[in-house]
């Protein structure tokens, strides 16, 4: 699997993306990068977008306790915005693993309704200073 992540909004809204299959060693890279973002973040609240759209092979049902078992919420962490999870039983899991860990998470259909949902629910952010671009970049290779 590929992922990479950017900053949609300096300091507020990451924007990841997935493409490929997906393996736990690529959960564990996924989950760091966005913790160590977060934290680096002056800000109190982060809100992610994870793109999966170009994900052709989700987690195993099996592998998703292992992936998530160890993990803590960031406390700066906002919500996880869903994109594209194609799966319905990723999308389940995904929504049983959000209630263990107390977190706030939605999945869209497309990255325009999610951040339709961030403006309803963060009106406090500067959507002058977001970078449409990091939207569209072509997949890295």
């Amino acid at each position: 699997m590929g992922f990479n992540a950017e900053w949609y909004i300096p300091g507020k809204i990451l924007y990841a993306r997935n493409w490929g299959e997906t393996t736990l060693e690529d959960i564990r890279i996924q989950v760091e990068t966005l913790n160590q973002m977060m934290t680096e973040s002056v800000s109190d609240s982060i809100y992610i977008i994870l793109d999966l759209t170009q994900v052709t092979k989700a987690l195993n049902l099996k592998d998703f306790p292992k992936a998530f078992g160890s993990y803590k919420t960031n406390p700066k962490y906002g919500w996880m915005l869903m994109v594209g999870q194609k799966d319905p039983l990723v999308r389940f899991a995904s929504n049983v693993a959000t209630n263990l860990f107390k977190a706030k998470q939605r999945t869209f259909n497309n990255v325009p309704e999610a951040l339709d949902f961030l403006k309803v629910v963060a009106p406090e952010l500067d959507w002058s200073t977001a970078d449409a671009a990091v939207l569209t970049r072509p997949i890295p290779t």
